[in-house]
């Protein structure tokens, strides 16, 4: 799956183009450490708008929709790793950690609230 089909698919599910290349993140599962899961580096600014986020897995051949609204997350800065004016997460793909954030330097913040639909191809 590639950003632009999944991006597609789901605003066909919701009959709007609600997302778009602008306002959501793409990332495919890689190895980190003894985890797999899916890298996410997001500009604090961007928290003050709408966020989507795509996380594919090429292996289970699906891949998740997660929506975070206009400032839901207020001060990202407290919730995650910093680096150069940015979030850095690390979502895992395993249970029981699934979609929980595994960097150290961040609260361990859990996507799960986040999560809208999970898609199969």
């Amino acid at each position: 799956m590639i950003k632009t089909e999944a991006i597609k698919r789901i605003n066909e599910r919701l009959g709007k183009p609600v997302l778009t290349e602008k306002n959501t993140q793409f990332s495919n599962v890689v190895v980190y450490g003894p985890d797999e899961g899916w890298w996410l580096k997001i500009a604090f600014l961007t928290f003050k708008q709408e966020l989507h986020f795509i996380l594919n897995n090429e292996k289970t051949k699906s891949f998740q929709h997660l929506k975070i609204n206009a400032n839901q997350i207020l001060s990202p800065a407290m919730k995650f790793r910093s680096t150069d004016g940015a979030a850095d997460a690390f979502m895992s793909a395993s249970s029981p950690k699934r979609l929980i954030d595994l960097l150290e330097g961040g609260s361990k913040y859990n996507f799960t609230k986040h999560l809208v639909h999970e898609y199969r191809y």
